[in-house]
């Protein structure tokens, strides 16, 4: 073993404006619909730049990463033989042998909707349109073929997903802890973007390192393993083509060990967070789907790893999905994360146990202790906006957050009521819905599942809590410009996008009339915003205008989008102050 010589006089500088650029064409994936996949029937799941997915064995964890990739895979390798029959043994990857047994409960068929699996991908893309990708699965006629079918809404959405003629791999899967071989000879890039992208890049893991060292790339990992590991890294590769069989790569962590360590010698925990770093590094994703990488991993490295996934999401603008059983990475997750609670295939949204007792068992009421005098359930699965309202007036940390699912069911109302008996009588619980184009008399007769247990209601005006970031006043105090710009802005947003806008209306109004006037009486929906009528404040579904403006501004030179949401919202806070005073 080699003792490490490092003498890095100079730190490596990182240009925030040319990470911006290299990444702002990027689309974002924000829902995936699997249909008729092992052990999912149907779900859809919405994304966050980080997801974890929890829930017991067999609940679907798994099977949900498994689909996207497989889906993935198979219409690559469909676009690349120009053929919507793909052999079994070409194909990039498959969870199993035989590709047919992958269906829910029955074989995948030649015929019928219902004998075919599906990933159905929505998003946004880097022009800032709604598109989406649907990739279906069969069984084809002749023995040991696969069927893909590809459709969708905006060209270029599709294109993106099925590219493989760049270095950049769309998804990558990393099933649980990967074992690494104790010899692995040199092959050329071709054959490890084949590996990686059927999910087997452990096995070519020092070609990995090797050709992040070769690109000039090497600096990048060690500078994200560093925090991560607690020193400086460094790596030694070392590979002679005229002389070497085998690849040869150690690793040194300078102030924890004085010397290079084969990789044989690695703790199980550093493997494991160096494999992930080094995908991301070298094969750039769209999407990193890791699958419970907490198996083998000490707590203390578990809650790195989460930070790990968020400097990834931030610096890479990858979608991130992780199974996992920890509740150390879920409370190390910041706000930008998203928990998603599966159960027999399917995202759980009116738990069957009692909901305040699953979210201690998660972790997610960690943060509440004897100083809590408040605590808002907000159906929000990522409430930044809302957080940094209360931060306005929450001066003593005494006033707690946490996002809930499923705020219409009984169920949730009987745990959320629960929760505020085990909190004790000096704690308040306030429940946050979006008013979703809901009226006074419309959101009185909801909040009777709450108000009739005692529980405080907080649902302000405007459709939701990005709305209140898109009004000119906010727009103008997070961007620092005059007051008339951030006017124009909206107005021209809204103006252009005035249809979409009704649509969405529309179809709110039309879950509110089915839920709240199930015996009828429910106001015309024209006559709450007329047709041909420029919408008001309180007809525009704040997170697609959000969306719409971070998009444009995204496109200006010296404005931060991510400003509106992490700039507190006076308003927001002035309406939120008044309920839980």
């Amino acid at each position: 073993m080699n003792k490490p010589t490092s003498d890095r006089s100079l730190e490596l500088v990182v240009d925030d404006s040319q990470t911006e650029d290299k990444y702002r064409e990027r689309p974002v994936i924000e829902t995936i619909r699997v249909k008729n996949f092992k052990r999912i029937e149907d779900t859809r799941i919405e994304l966050a730049p980080i997801t974890y997915l929890v829930g017991g064995n067999n609940s679907g964890k798994s099977s949900l990463l498994q689909a996207i990739h497989t889906a993935v895979s198979c219409a690559q390798d469909s676009v690349e033989q120009n053929t919507k029959v793909v052999a079994e043994s070409e194909l990039r990857y498959s969870p199993i042998g035989n590709f047919e047994l992958l269906g829910h409960n029955d074989n995948y068929r030649n015929s019928g909707e219902k004998s075919r699996g599906s990933v159905t991908l929505e998003g946004i893309t880097a022009e800032g349109d709604l598109a989406e990708y649907n990739i279906s699965l069969y069984k084809a006629r002749n023995h040991g073929n696969v069927g893909v079918e590809r459709s969708g809404r905006y060209q270029g959405f599709g294109r993106i997903i099925c590219d493989t003629s760049t270095d950049t791999l769309f998804s990558i899967y990393v099933p649980g802890i990967s074992g690494i071989p104790h010899r692995e000879e040199m092959t050329g890039y071709a054959s490890v973007f084949r590996k990686a992208a059927g999910g087997e890049a452990n096995i070519v893991f020092r070609n990995i390192i090797r050709l992040i060292h070769e690109r000039g790339l090497i600096e990048d990992l060690q500078r994200m393993l560093e925090p991560m590991l607690g020193g400086e890294v460094e790596f030694e590769v070392d590979f002679d083509p005229e002389k070497d069989r085998h690849i040869d790569v150690q690793l040194a962590i300078i102030g924890k060990n004085d010397y290079y360590l084969p990789i044989d010698l690695w703790g199980t925990g550093v493997l494991q967070i160096v494999q992930i770093c080094a995908y991301v590094v070298l094969f750039n994703p769209y999407m990193l789907l890791v699958d419970e990488p907490d198996n083998h991993l000490h707590p203390s490295l578990q809650k790195v790893l989460a930070v790990a996934f968020e400097n990834i999401a931030d610096e890479y603008g990858c979608n991130i999905i992780v199974s996992t059983h920890s509740s150390h990475l879920l409370t190390a997750a910041s706000s930008q994360a998203r928990i998603v609670w599966m159960n027999d295939g399917k995202v759980e949204s009116d738990a069957e146990r009692d909901l305040a007792t699953m979210l201690m068992d998660l972790g997610a009421l960690d943060k509440i202790d004897t100083g809590t005098k408040t605590i808002i359930c907000t159906e929000d699965a990522i409430p930044t906006i809302l957080k940094k309202a209360v931060e306005v007036i929450d001066r003593d940390g005494s006033v707690a957050v946490i996002s809930l699912s499923g705020l219409n069911n009984l169920s949730t109302a009987e745990a959320v009521k629960e929760m505020s008996l085990l909190m004790g009588s000096d704690t308040k619980v306030v429940v946050h819905r979006d008013r979703d184009f809901l009226s006074e008399e419309e959101l009185n007769k909801w909040a009777t599942l709450y108000t009739d247990r005692g529980i405080s209601l907080f649902s302000p005006p405007l459709c939701d809590t990005e709305a209140y970031v898109c009004i000119p006043e906010h727009i103008s105090k997070s961007l620092g410009i005059e007051i008339e710009s951030a006017q124009e802005l909206r107005d021209t947003i809204i103006e252009n996008r005035r249809d979409s806008f009704r649509s969405k209306f529309v179809n709110k109004r039309q879950y509110a009339n089915g839920e709240i006037w199930k015996d009828g009486g429910a106001p015309k929906t024209d006559d709450l915003w007329p047709v041909g009528t420029t919408p008001k404040d309180e007809h525009v579904y704040g997170k697609d205008l959000l969306k719409l403006i971070k998009s444009t501004l995204r496109k200006r030179r010296g404005l931060d989008a991510n400003k509106l949401e992490l700039t507190p919202c006076d308003m927001l806070a002035s309406l939120l102050r008044d309920v839980i005073a």
